[in-house]
C-alpha cells in the first residue's frame, strides 16, 4: 500500500509498490507459510541504503523483518481477498480491488501459482495550504488519482505478456521449472527475471495500449508479405526468398522477420550502405541509435513474415513479443547479453598486486615504447568489435615486434641502451644501402668506400649524443600516451555502423566484413564467448514433429525428484522442443532464427557472415515493399479504382482501425501512439491527434474491451466520446484457417476442396473484434451528443453490414 505522504510540492506519478509470486500448496502450514512466496520486490525495501555502523546494521536489520513481515501479510490478505470473493461468485477469483491510495491486481498464472501486484496511484498536490506549526491537518494534504494510470485488465495482460516470455527461456510451466531444479536456483532465476521488469514496468498509459491489452502478435502497417503472381508490390518476391532460405538451410526449423521503424538516412541515400563506410555514419543526422533507445513499438511497426508455418502461433507470438523487447532494450534485454539458465553471479575482479616505486628499467621501456604505436592504438580503440582477447592484426604485429626489440635490447650494455636502441629503430646505414642497391654491392664482391663507412660513423656518434640529450629531457616530463577519446560516443557512433550494416545481436560478435579476425582468434581460449547459445522452448507443430522430433529428456535440465511438492506434478509435452536463436539485426528490420540445437554449423564464424552476405542484398527491396508510406498509398489506389487520377485534397479525418484475431492471434492496427509528454504532437501541433484526445481515445477502447469480454451475446457498440471521437465496437465473423490452402489451389489451378460450399461451425470466442475510430465534424464542439447522433450513427454502420441488435452507448 502507499505509505502516508507530507505535503508535496509537486505530482508524484503512479509507480510500482509491489510485485509477488506466490503458490500455496507450497506452504500449508503456519511454519511453512514463507515458503510459499517464490519472488517478491518491493519499492520501498529497493529504495533504502544500508549505513555503516552498529547502530545503523540494527536499523538496518530491524527494517529486514518489517519488510518480511509486510511482505507476509500482503501474500496472506491477497489469499484471503481471492477466497472471500469466491464464495459469492460461483467459485472465480477476483481479479483487481481499488483502493483510495492503490490499486491492486491479482491473477493465476498457471495452476496454483499466482501473481499479486499492488500500483500506488499517482500522488498531487492537495489545493489546501498546509497547515500551520502546532496545529493538525483537518483534510489530507495529498489527493490521488487514477487518471492515465493503466486499468486492471491492462495491468493483468502485461503481467501474462511478461509471464509467456520467461516461460519462452526456461520451460513449458512454471511447475516443470520448479521439479527440475532446486528452490534455491528456481528463486535466483525469478528474481533476475522479475526483478528486471519491476524496473522497466511503465504502469502509466503509454504506446499503443488499445493493442497491447489483446495481447497478441502485431502485424506490420502492410500486414504480412505478399504471396504469389500479382502481389509483387506487397513483397511476394522477398517472401519467396525467405521461404527458400529456410526451406534449403540445414537445421533451420522456422525465421520471422519484424519491422520497427524506418531506415535511417545513410541507408536512403547510400544504395550501397551494406558494405559502406564509417565516414558516412559521421555524416548521419541520428542523435541516438536505432536500437534500445526505449522506444515503443510505433503504429506501422510489427511482424512482416511469420516464418513457414513449423511453429505454433502462440509459440510466435511469445517470440514476437521478446523481439518488441529486444527492439526497446537492445543488448541488455532479458537472454541477450546475460544467460537466462546462468545462476553465477559476477565476481569482483582482483586488482594486481601494487607495483614497486621504483619500476625496473625494463619495465619503463616497455611503458614508454608503446608511446609511438599510440595512434594506431587508439584507432584500434574506436573498433569496438575488438574484444580484450582477440586483438587485432595489427596490434598483434606490432606487439610482437615490439617484445623482439625489448629483448634484444636488453642483451646489451646498460650504458648503451638507450642509443642502441635508437639505432635499431633508424637501422644502420649499411643496411639502407643493401635496400637501396637491392644486394649488388655486397653479393658481387663490391665493397663500400671507407670514408662513406667514417662519414656514417660520425652521423651516428653525432644521433646518439643528440638522443642522450633528448632522452635526459624526457625523463624529466610526464607523458600520458592515451589518448583523449570519448568511449560513450565512440560506442554510439559503432552500435550506428553495426545498425546501418547489420549484425548479430545474439550469434556471432565482432565486425561482419572483417574476416582476419576469425584466423587471428581461433587458438584464444575465449573464442566461444564470440557466439553466445541462446535457447527457446517452443512448440512445434506436426508436420514440424516429422522432420524435427522432440528428444524424450531435455538435454540442458534434467527432471529431479521435486515433483511431489506440488499438487499437479507437470506433464511433458511432446509437442514443445528446444531450439536455438540467433537475432540478426538490419535496421529497420530484426530476423529471429530458430535452429536445432543440434546445428554443427552454429559452431562456425563463416556461417554468420554468408548468412550476413546472403540477406544485404534484400534490405532495400524488404525496405521499400513494407514501407508505411507506400502501403498507405496502394490503399488510397484501391479505394478508388475507377480513375487515374491521383486526389490533391488530403484527408484530414483519416478513419483509424483495429483488427484482433483470435485464431490467428494476430493485431492489426492503424491507430497512432499516446504521443509522449513534451512532444510537439502532445500539445497537438503537429495534427490533430493530440495526447488528451489519444487518451480520451484509448481509454474509451479499454473501456469497451473490459465491459465486452464476457458478454458474447453483444456483437456493436457505437459511442462518441467527450473529445468528439466516434468509436465503433464490433464483432466480426472468424477468419478461415484454410485461406492459405485455398489461396495456393487457385494459383496451381486446381479444383477447390469440397469444403468450400460447406458452412462450417465455429465458437463465440473465434469471433474477430474490429475498432473504427474517426474524429467527428462537429469536434470543435466539445459536449454531450445527442441521442439522434448516437441513433443515427448506428443505422449508418448497420448500412455499412455491420450488424445489428448492438447497443448505444454515449459519453
Amino acid at each position: 500500500m502507499a505509505a502516508p505522504a507530507d505535503h508535496l510540492s509537486k505530482v508524484v506519478p503512479a509507480q510500482l509498490a509491489f510485485l509477488g509470486i506466490y503458490n500455496p500448496s507450497l506452504g500449508t502450514t503456519d511454519d511453512t507459510f514463507r515458503d510459499q512466496v517464490v519472488f517478491y520486490y518491493s519499492k520501498a525495501a529497493k529504495g533504502r541504503a544500508k549505513g555503516s555502523g552498529k547502530q545503523a546494521e540494527a536499523e538496518h536489520d530491524r527494517q529486514l523483518r518489517e519488510d518480511e513481515n509486510e511482505k507476509l501479510r500482503q501474500i496472506g490478505l491477497a489469499q484471503g481477498m481471492v477466497d472471500f470473493a469466491r464464495s459469492f461468485s460461483n467459485g472465480e477469483a477476483v481479479d483487481h480491488v481499488e483502493t483510495e491510495k492503490a490499486r491492486i491486481v491479482m491473477h493465476e498464472l498457471e495452476d496454483g501459482w499466482w501473481i499479486l501486484a499492488s500500483v500506488d496511484l499517482t500522488q498531487l498536490p492537495s489545493n489546501t495550504p498546509p497547515p500551520a506549526k502546532g496545529t493538525t491537518a483537518s483534510t489530507p494534504s495529498v489527493e490521488y488519482s487514477s487518471r492515465e494510470v493503466s486499468p486492471p485488465t491492462l495491468l493483468l495482460q502485461h503481467l501474462k505478456r511478461a509471464h509467456s516470455v520467461f516461460l519462452l527461456h526456461h520451460g513449458t510451466s512454471l511447475d516443470e521449472v520448479y521439479v527440475k531444479m532446486d528452490r534455491a536456483k528456481f528463486c535466483h532465476i525469478l528474481d533476475k527475471f522479475w526483478t528486471k521488469f519491476a524496473n522497466n514496468w511503465d504502469v502509466m498509459l503509454h504506446g499503443s495500449p488499445a493493442v497491447d491489452v489483446f495481447g497478441g502478435l502485431k502485424l506490420a502497417a502492410g500486414g504480412e508479405l505478399g504471396m504469389g503472381v500479382g502481389e509483387e508490390e506487397w513483397g511476394s518476391g522477398e517472401r519467396e526468398v525467405l521461404e527458400d532460405y529456410a526451406g534449403r538451410t540445414e537445421g533451420l526449423v522456422d525465421l520471422m522477420v519484424s519491422r520497427f521503424g524506418e531506415p535511417s538516412a545513410v541507408q536512403q541515400l547510400d544504395p550501397r550502405t551494406a558494405t559502406g563506410s564509417k565516414k558516412l555514419v559521421d555524416m548521419t543526422p541520428e542523435a541516438e541509435p536505432w536500437m534500445g533507445s526505449g522506444r515503443y513499438t510505433g503504429a506501422s511497426d510489427g511482424v512482416v513474415f511469420s516464418g513457414v508455418g513449423a511453429i505454433s502461433r502462440a509459440s510466435l507470438k511469445d517470440i514476437s513479443h521478446w523481439v518488441e523487447w529486444i527492439y526497446a532494450h537492445g543488448e541488455y534485454t532479458y537472454g541477450v547479453k546475460d544467460s537466462p539458465t546462468s545462476d553465477r553471479r559476477k565476481r569482483r575482479r582482483k586488482g594486481p598486486k601494487a607495483a614497486s616505486k621504483s619500476p625496473s628499467p625494463e619495465a619503463s621501456r616497455r611503458q614508454d615504447a608503446p608511446s609511438a604505436n599510440a595512434p594506431k592504438r587508439s584507432a584500434a580503440v574506436k573498433n569496438e568489435s575488438y574484444r580484450p582477447g582477440i586483438p587485432p592484426p595489427i596490434v598483434s604485429a606490432a606487439e610482437s615486434s615490439l617484445a623482439k626489440a625489448s629483448s634484444s635490447i636488453d642483451a646489451q650494455n646498460t650504458e648503451m641502451r638507450a642509443p642502441e636502441s635508437i639505432k635499431a629503430s633508424l637501422g644502420d646505414s649499411e643496411t639502407w644501402v643493401k635496400y637501396l642497391t637491392l644486394g649488388y654491392g655486397t653479393t658481387w664482391g663490391g665493397s663500400r668506400p671507407q670514408a662513406s663507412r667514417q662519414v656514417s660513423q660520425q652521423y651516428g656518434d653525432s644521433e646518439t649524443d643528440d638522443a642522450r640529450s633528448q632522452m635526459g629531457e624526457t625523463r624529466m616530463r610526464n607523458i600520458d600516451p592515451d589518448p583523449d577519446v570519448d568511449h560513450a560516443e565512440e560506442r554510439r557512433k559503432c552500435q550506428i555502423h553495426q545498425e546501418n550494416t547489420g549484425y548479430f545481436i545474439v550469434g556471432l560478435k565482432g565486425d561482419m566484413d572483417n574476416e582476419d579476425e576469425d584466423e587471428d582468434a581461433d587458438d584464444e581460449p575465449n573464442w566461444n564467448n564470440r557466439i553466445p547459445i541462446r535457447t527457446l522452448q517452443v512448440e512445434l507443430n506436426k508436420d514440424a514433429l516429422a522432420e524435427f522430433p522432440v528428444e524424450a529428456t531435455d538435454p540442458f535440465s534434467p527432471i529431479s525428484s521435486r515433483s511431489q511438492l506440488i499438487e499437479t506434478p507437470p506433464v511433458s509435452d511432446p509437442k514443445h522442443t528446444r531450439l536455438r536463436v540467433i537475432v540478426y539485426v538490419h535496421r529497420p528490420f530484426v530476423y529471429t532464427f530458430l535452429f536445432d540445437h543440434r546445428t554443427e554449423s552454429l559452431t562456425l564464424a563463416p556461417f554468420y557472415r554468408n548468412l550476413h552476405t546472403y540477406f544485404s542484398p534484400l534490405h532495400r527491396p524488404l525496405s521499400n515493399s513494407t514501407a508505411p508510406s507506400r502501403v498507405a498509398a496502394r490503399i488510397d489506389a484501391a479505394s478508388s479504382p475507377y480513375t487515374t487520377t491521383a486526389s490533391n485534397t488530403s484527408n484530414t479525418s483519416p478513419i483509424f482501425d483495429l483488427v484482433y484475431d483470435p485464431r490467428t492471434l494476430t493485431v492489426h492496427s492503424s491507430l497512432p501512439n499516446i504521443p509522449e509528454p513534451g512532444s510537439l504532437s502532445a500539445e497537438g501541433l503537429t495534427g490533430n491527434w493530440s495526447r488528451i484526445d489519444a487518451l480520451n481515445v484509448h481509454a474509451q477502447i479499454l473501456s469497451t474491451v473490459s465491459s465486452t469480454c464476457r458478454s458474447t451475446t453483444e456483437i456493436e457498440r457505437t459511442c462518441k466520446t467527450g473529445r468528439g471521437w466516434w468509436v465503433v465496437w464490433m464483432r466480426l465473423p472468424p477468419s478461415h484457417s484454410q485461406d492459405a490452402v485455398r489461396l495456393k489451389e487457385r494459383q496451381t489451378s486446381l479444383k477447390p476442396s469440397e469444403t468450400d460450399t460447406e458452412q462450417t461451425e465455429f465458437d463465440a470466442c473465434d469471433l474477430r473484434e474490429a475498432f473504427l475510430v474517426r474524429r467527428a465534424r462537429d469536434a470543435g464542439v466539445v459536449g454531450k451528443p445527442s441521442g439522434a447522433a448516437g441513433r443515427m450513427g448506428t443505422a449508418m454502420w448497420k448500412g455499412f453490414g455491420g450488424g445489428g441488435g448492438g447497443s448505444t452507448a454515449e459519453k
